[in-house]
Parts: structure tokens; sequence; C-alpha cells
């Protein structure tokens, strides 16, 4: 199931341009995430991305670490971002992704800023 985490990373988060057809393949309609006391369901989660490419021109998602148990897949990675102002931003993000018939049906998630404006503290969850 790592295979399906690293292709949303690069297919989603690391591809600079929105690909609604990306999420539709690897997310449930039925997809919740949870990041930092934020709740996201599909439609939500969409705009999101759409905002994070509005205002991320590169980012870059490293895994440290993952395990898998079952259906659910736990990761521990660092995301690198930089701004369209240029503007780098880091944050450590530990995962719990659950997936159902192939796709991902939820996620709750925690996200730590470690470089950057604290103004881009909720970066995982901006709409």
């Amino acid at each position: 199931m790592k295979h399906i985490i690293q292709e949303v990373f690069s297919n989603i988060l690391e591809n600079p341009v929105f690909d609604l057809s990306f999420i539709e393949k690897y997310f449930s309609k039925d997809y919740i995430q949870l990041v930092d006391h934020t709740q996201l369901n599909y439609e939500e989660f969409i705009l999101h991305i759409q905002k994070l490419k509005e205002k991320v021109a590169e980012q870059k998602i490293t895994i440290l670490n993952y395990a898998e148990n079952g259906n659910i897949i736990f990761t521990h990675h660092i995301a690198k971002s930089v701004l369209k102002d240029g503007t780098v931003v880091k944050h450590k993000v530990l995962a719990e992704f659950t997936i159902q018939e192939g796709k991902i049906i939820g996620c709750d998630e925690l996200t730590l800023l470690l470089e950057g404006n604290q103004t881009e503290k909720n970066l995982g969850s901006e709409m």
C-alpha cells in the first residue's frame, strides 16, 4: 500500500498542476481528513488541493518512515513547500491513512511547522 501513498504524494501534492482525475483515482467520495483539529470532507479536500496549487510553486514530500497494518498505512514525512512568493515552509507530518477497495477513505494527520512563517502553520488544511 505504500505505493498508493507515494503515488498520491507525487501525482497530487508534488505535481504543480491541479488534476481532479488523480483525486478521483485515489480518494473515495466518502473521504474524511482530520488535520490538526480541522475536518475536511471530499469536496473540501478538493478545495484544499486547489488552494495549495494557487499558493505553492513547488512541493517535495520525503517519507522518513512508514508502517502498514491491514488496510492502514502510517507515514512520518516532511513536506517542504516553496510558496509562489519564494518563501520556504517545512512541515513534519504524521499521517494515518485508511484504504478501502483501493481508495483512501480517511486520513488522520498531525502537522508541525518546522520552518517558515507561523501564518503557514495550517497549510495542511487551508481552503
